[in-house]
């Protein structure tokens, strides 16, 4: 029942629902451009809007200099993805419109009590996220396809049992006291270090095989 109920609402998206309506994001002005693929400026103010709209509901002490931090962080996660999601589907990774619904069906902004709102949808699209189910749906897909990578990775840098306790010996002065109680713990902790160190080394190596270019401060400036 559930995957027909998924499946009726993909096809809702696009086909008599209005989907085509809806005016698509401008890309010919780029925040930046990854191989071939542009990020639209657009899509980057939106985001940033968002987040910082989350930082002030939570009584941050939004500055310039916050201001500024965000917008580079958040350049270089779009840019990150948009690297990830290229080399995943090079690799043959795909997801299917069976992940791309239930991501949006399960998304608490599309939600009225619970459960998914096709008409709060369509709405927060067009004057929140200003794009289109179609564009929006694609970059559902990407986010899913770079997600999936970055899992790769980080299932990956796994830790040996036999390597464990030298490492958590190694980490707190050559003693392994504690060491049968904070073995999950730790086992996590340096799991995901090896990920993120792993990930490091890929980006470094896929930004030396792929041209990215930034236009952040052109299009801060009008140009």
């Amino acid at each position: 029942m559930f995957l027909g109920m998924v499946a009726i609402f993909l096809v809702g998206t696009f086909v008599g629902l209005g989907g085509y309506m809806f005016t698509s994001s401008d890309v010919s002005e780029a925040v930046a451009v990854v191989g071939k693929t542009k990020i639209p400026y657009m899509r980057f103010q939106v985001r940033v809007n968002q987040y910082l709209d989350t930082l002030r509901a939570r009584k941050v002490d939004v500055t310039e200099a916050t201001i500024k931090e965000v917008k580079q962080g958040m350049l270089r996660d779009m840019i990150v993805d948009e690297l990830l999601a290229q080399q995943a589907e090079r690799a043959g990774m795909r997801v299917t419109d069976l992940e791309v619904a239930m991501s949006i069906r399960n998304a608490a902004a599309f939600q009225r009590e619970g459960q998914f709102d096709q008409n709060i949808y369509f709405q927060a699209l067009r004057y929140a996220y200003r794009t289109s189910p179609e564009d929006y749906e694609a970059q559902q897909r990407k986010a899913l396809l770079a997600a999936k990578l970055k899992q790769t990775i980080y299932f990956g840098a796994k830790v040996l049992p036999e390597e464990l306790r030298e490492e958590f010996s190694r980490a707190n002065a050559g003693s392994d006291k504690d060491f049968a109680k904070k073995k999950d713990e730790f086992s996590a902790q340096l799991q995901q270090q090896r990920a993120i160190e792993l990930i490091n080394f890929y980006l470094r190596q896929l930004s030396t095989q792929v041209q990215i270019q930034q236009f952040l401060d052109e299009r801060e400036k009008g140009a």
